[in-house]
């Protein structure tokens, strides 16, 4: 459940780009506001900058509300890397964590979309041994993405009217621990309107798939992906080819979670 949700919520920054090439692309923000049913529990904004070849984000995220009380966190991501076709192909990546005054940082390095690095400090990942536990291979991890590039979904201009060539897709996702899929597939046109945008969003139901790097039987997967109530909203960023989510909704069995965009539009100065 929560690596799922820092995959959906997981967002990325504006890296050392030329001026030159920063000012021709497009500058994209979406502040998100988190709740659990009614209550608010999160915050997160991020900054998307993007052209018809490359792509950088940043973002910062932290617990609101009763759950800063309870699990008091803060979070920065940056990602960036190039669009092919309607590929997104990573390049860089890095996650850090303040959880409970406690540091961590991920770094990932890819290579035509295959994982080159891995580095996390400090590493307290579980030793993953016995039958129960299903292995990352070398083979599933060629041809994948980040959690915080699931966010960019590009389409070629003659299809991005069409919502099939939008939501029908499976992003192969590494998070640096374990090995998922994310598919998803269109169910309707929905019109939505909140600050910086009043237009469509395109609705997919979203689809949790585990791979490898989890414990088999475990109740959290397997509640997960049995779960075929996610969706995720995709709305185009600067009237452009490139869609990024508006909104989130995640039940789980005592509650709903839902990222609700409280902006979305051009970045701000």
């Amino acid at each position: 459940m929560t690596r799922l949700l820092a995959s959906l919520f997981t967002f990325a920054a504006l890296v050392a780009l030329p001026a030159a090439a920063r000012a021709e692309m497009e500058r994209h923000t979406t502040k998100f506001d988190i709740r659990f049913g009614a209550l608010p529990v999160g915050a997160a904004q991020f900054e998307i900058s993007f052209d018809d070849k490359a792509y950088a984000l940043s973002a910062k995220g932290k617990t609101v509300g009763v759950a800063k009380l309870f699990s008091p966190g803060r979070g920065e991501v940056e990602s960036d890397g190039m669009l092919v076709d309607e590929r997104v192909i990573p390049v860089r990546n890095v996650v850090r964590l303040n959880e409970k005054k406690k540091n961590s940082t991920l770094e990932m390095a890819f290579d035509e979309g295959a994982v080159t690095q891995v580095s996390l400090t400090p590493d307290k990942r579980k030793k993953k041994r016995g039958r129960r536990w299903v292995p990352v291979l070398p083979e599933q991890l060629q041809s994948v993405i980040d959690p915080a590039s699931g966010v960019i979904i590009p389409v070629s201009a003659e299809h991005s009217s069409d919502p099939h060539a939008v939501c029908d897709r499976t992003l192969n996702i590494y998070d640096g621990d374990t090995r998922y899929d994310i598919a998803l597939k269109y169910k309707f046109t929905k019109p939505v309107q909140t600050d910086g945008y009043k237009g469509y969003a395109y609705v997919c139901q979203l689809r949790y798939i585990p791979v490898s790097g989890h414990k088999l039987k475990q109740r959290n997967i397997e509640y997960m992906s049995d779960n075929k109530d996610m969706e995720i909203w995709l709305a185009p960023m600067a009237k452009s080819n490139v869609f990024s989510p508006i909104r989130i909704e995640v039940p789980t069995w005592i509650g709903k979670v839902t990222a609700i965009s409280s902006y979305f539009g051009a970045s701000r100065k």
